[in-house]
Order: C-alpha cells, then structure tokens, then sequence
C-alpha cells in the first residue's frame, strides 16, 4: 500500500499512457467490437476523474434552456 501512495502519480500515468495508445489503436481498426470495449473502460475511468463521459463537470448543473 504505500508503494502506491508513493508512486500515484505513475500510476495514473501509466493509465493515461494505455488509453491513449488504446484510443489510437481502437481509431486504426475497422472493428467496431474494440469500440465498444474502449468505451466501457473510459466510462469506468470517469468514475474516478473530474469529467463527466459528456465533458461537463461533476457537480455542475447544466442550465435549462
């Protein structure tokens, strides 16, 4: 455990590093099977980051129009 609290910061790297090649390797293939999985792992991802799956921010309530 303190391993990780000692080494977050390249923890959370690493994760960014791997959806970012996945996103590009996901974009090359004609595949629509990767799609899908690249898209369950990005909403899982969002639980612990400060954007919703739609870009806003969590907390922020939209404005009705």
């Amino acid at each position: 455990m303190e391993w990780i609290v000692n080494h977050w910061h390249a923890i959370l790297e690493i994760i960014g590093a791997a959806v970012s090649l996945a996103t590009l390797i996901v974009a090359l293939t004609p595949s629509t099977k990767d799609d899908s999985i690249l898209e369950k792992v990005r909403k899982f991802l969002s639980i612990f980051g400060l954007l919703n799956p739609d870009k806003s921010f969590i907390g922020k309530k939209e404005e009705e129009k």
